[in-house]
């Protein structure tokens, strides 16, 4: 992650404007450590500080805003530096690369899948796409294919979105989000192909594994009939778990193959055959059309709140329920009235991690798109009791 290390940085006079950056606040945590929102162009993000044991201040993005486009991130804390006059003991940016930064067309934001994406024709999905060669040759071979790629790993997002551009492939949006929680909201019957190839197998953390029951449930509701979910891996636990996941359907299509040739093989699979290890298939075809679904809508608060009295009450707090969970983690105060608020929340095996922030009383998302799923409406509802319970 782009960052730098200094031993001072100048006290700034919020809010300010250095080029095309605008920092808006400074927030502290009793932990030590701070936070600076920033915003250029359109994008918003927190600039994370951190005192080391040795004095020296590290200085990068915070996680949960970081921009998919590094190049923005690189830009702020370039402008961040200059305005605070930090004089560098180290640091990772390269300043000639991200003198200009601009939005590329083919990225999306959650929001809008969540509002603005409309179905015209055939969708394929391709779910961590990593070097994304087997995503623009399907592209390039099925241009009148809508394609949506997944993926988690920035690089592997820039050099995607790169090549887009460069080979000028206008049928592929690029979302950074997790695909458990995108299937919930894709419409019923419009997907063709499923492609997962070569995900992480998790052997540990089986959980965390993309396939599951209702990973698959969803998959068949958004597939149209004789649409096909795809999984290529390397790992015979991994093929054996999602084989047997299939099999506990009531109804199932499934074919498996083993060490099948495609046309256009990723460079994990180009690795795994120079080691002789065996590839397996299986490809589940869905056989039945799903019932139309709403649109997911959006998590709001309406009521306001003493954030005075949050900071009094606040500490590291941990609340579950059936099949879902709030971690309130760290809070950050901007003033007497206003602050930010670290937490994860929503299902037990797949979270969203984002912040609360209170300005003035008034409650908001950080970032502001949540989406209400199931799990997630109910975490919300458990943090709009704490705050009653605590405003009251």
């Amino acid at each position: 992650m782009p960052n730098f290390h200094t031993q001072t940085l100048k006290p700034l006079s919020y809010p300010c404007t250095y080029n095309e950056t605008t920092f808006s606040y400074e927030a502290h945590s009793k932990r030590g450590n701070k936070l600076v929102m920033a915003s250029m162009q359109g994008e918003q993000l927190l600039i994370r500080i951190h005192q080391k044991e040795d004095g020296v201040l590290l200085v990068k993005g915070d996680k949960v805003t970081r921009p998919t486009q590094a190049s923005f991130l690189q830009k702020v804390l370039m402008d961040f530096r200059d305005l605070s006059e930090a004089k560098e003991i180290f640091s990772n940016i390269e300043p000639k690369k991200f003198l200009h930064v601009k939005h590329s067309p083919y990225l999306k934001e959650i929001e809008f899948f969540a509002t603005h994406f409309d179905v015209e024709r055939e969708i394929w999905v391709e779910i961590g796409f990593g070097s994304g060669r087997h995503l623009l040759h399907q592209a390039k071979k099925h241009p009148h294919i809508q394609f949506i790629g997944l993926e988690i790993h920035k690089p592997s997002i820039e050099q995607v979105l790169k090549q887009c551009e460069l080979q000028n492939i206008e049928n592929i949006l690029v979302i950074d989000y997790d695909a458990r929680l995108f299937m919930e909201f894709l419409p019923s019957n419009v997907v063709g192909r499923i492609f997962v190839h070569f995900p992480v197998p998790w052997d540990k953390k089986p959980h965390r594994r993309v396939f599951s029951a209702a990973f698959i449930e969803e998959a068949l509701r958004v597939l149209h009939v004789k649409g096909t979910l795809e999984l290529r891996t390397d790992s015979p636990l991994y093929f054996e778990f999602s084989f047997g996941q299939m099999m506990l359907l009531s109804r199932s299509d499934v074919h498996v193959k083993k060490n099948a040739e495609l046309e256009i093989t990723s460079k994990y699979e180009d690795r795994w055959r120079k080691m002789e290890k065996d590839i397996y298939d299986v490809i589940l075809t869905n056989e039945i059309t799903a019932e139309p679904i709403p649109k997911l809508g959006t998590l709001h608060f309406d009521e306001e709140v003493d954030f005075s009295k949050i900071r009094d009450a606040f500490k590291d707090d941990l609340l579950r329920g059936d099949g879902f969970f709030v971690h309130f983690e760290e809070l950050f105060e901007i003033d007497d009235k206003s602050g930010l608020i670290r937490l994860s929340f929503g299902a037990n095996e797949r979270n969203e991690k984002c912040f609360i922030q209170i300005q003035e009383g008034k409650v908001t998302y950080l970032p502001e798109t949540i989406l209400a799923t199931k799990n997630n409406s109910a975490a919300h509802n458990l943090i709009k009791e704490w705050f009653h319970g605590i405003c009251d």
